[in-house]
């Protein structure tokens, strides 16, 4: 449904491929095994639902659901100024019990909310090798709010907490490294896509060229992003390429001050797509336009496998291994990324050529059957030593 969750999935996918594998999750076991048919390492997973576990019934289950939930969450953490975690209660028995009755070599933590649970799980195994997937520099997204300083604490005490962390980039490596300034086993675990055949382009029926830009937009970097294209190019693009079309592909909704595109004929908003690829294949460009954020971007990859070429900003292509004018068109000011756009819609042989070469790329480097082969050898070799 979103980079995050299709990177955890593949994640899961890859490690069951190699290793003995539990995973637990909020989503149903039915739910993840349809995915079984078209991986069918998927089915040796032992799964445990937290929608399959009953509610802990206990002294505090007499108090109204908020307090209970307050006591509880104290009771379990030892903490009593802490904030109540509603989802670390919900997985919280299936940890504990998974924990007991099991001896697990690696236990691997999926976004920063889950660091919670290190307290839990070094209390009954102080061996367990403790992994952190940081799907980005969780602080950096949290620049302009009140929780960055606690994140930030949380961050730049990694070393203390977990044995190894992947992270999506190099650029988040770096971050990582520095905040800590003491020794930290990190590994670059990119996002990654699997490189099919190559879609066919459909004609638009309207006759408009549209060009797509694909992402969730409650969040921030992608609406700040996607505004500032209609604020500052949209116009003066259409003024070039008087049949050009925005494809706005994502669940979500924009800020109020964004609004404003809901009303412009020339975009059209998709919202939640189970598929994206028929509409990539109704674009014949994509536009990353973003100005914040971290980790690498799974739909500059995406918009690769499915041979679309691309145009970004420096930071919306940060963390991929790209060339610029060769795989990718990188443009950071409104009218270099205009000019860009224009370039690669009325020069075919351009537009071919990124084409060709953003595809060999993601074969090459960010294939996640490839990178799966990464992630086992780091742990067999650096981590479960």
């Amino acid at each position: 449904m979103n980079g995050g969750m299709q990177r955890c999935f593949h994640i899961i996918h890859q490690l069951a491929l190699y290793f003995d594998l539990t995973v637990i999750t909020f989503q149903s076991k039915q739910e993840l095994l349809t995915a079984e048919k078209q991986y069918p390492a998927i089915s040796k997973i032992k799964i445990i639902s937290t929608k399959d576990i009953e509610p802990a019934k206990d002294v505090f289950s007499l108090f109204p659901k908020k307090l209970r939930y307050a006591l509880r969450y104290r009771w379990i953490k030892k903490q009593l100024q802490a904030p109540a975690d509603g989802m670390f209660l919900k997985y919280y028995p299936a940890l504990k019990k998974s924990i007991k009755s099991n001896r697990y070599d690696a236990i691997i933590l999926e976004n920063l909310s889950t660091l919670n649970a290190i307290s839990i799980i070094r209390k009954h195994d102080k061996n367990v090798k403790i992994i952190y997937d940081a799907h980005n520099v969780d602080s950096n997204l949290a620049a302009h709010t009140v929780d960055k300083t606690r994140i930030r604490k949380i961050e730049s005490s990694l070393h203390e907490t977990v044995n190894a962390l992947f992270v999506c980039s190099d650029t988040d490596q770096l971050e990582f490294e520095k905040m800590n300034r003491q020794p930290l086993n990190v590994r670059v675990i990119p996002n990654g896509v699997e490189v099919g055949a190559m879609p066919q382009a459909v004609d638009d029926e309207t006759g408009k060229r549209r060009i797509l830009f694909c992402g969730f937009l409650d969040s921030l970097p992608n609406s700040e992003g996607l505004l500032w294209f209609y604020k500052n190019i949209w116009n003066q693009l259409q003024a070039v390429i008087q049949d050009i079309g925005l494809i706005v592909v994502g669940s979500g909704q924009l800020p109020a001050e964004a609004r404003v595109m809901h009303s412009d004929p020339s975009i059209i908003f998709s919202g939640a797509v189970e598929n994206v690829k028929p509409w990539y294949e109704k674009a014949e460009l994509a536009i990353v336009p973003l100005l914040s954020g971290s980790g690498t971007r799974l739909k500059i990859l995406e918009a690769m496998s499915l041979g679309l070429p691309v145009v970004s900003t420096s930071k919306g292509a940060e963390g991929i291994d790209y060339t610029n004018g060769e795989n990718i068109i990188i443009a950071d000011d409104a009218d270099c990324f205009k000019n860009s756009i224009v370039d690669l819609l009325t020069n075919s042989q351009k537009k071919a050529h990124i084409k060709s070469e953003a595809r060999k790329l993601v074969q090459e480097k960010y294939e996640w059957n490839k990178i799966g082969v990464v992630m086992k050898d780091f742990l067999l070799i650096e981590v479960l030593i």
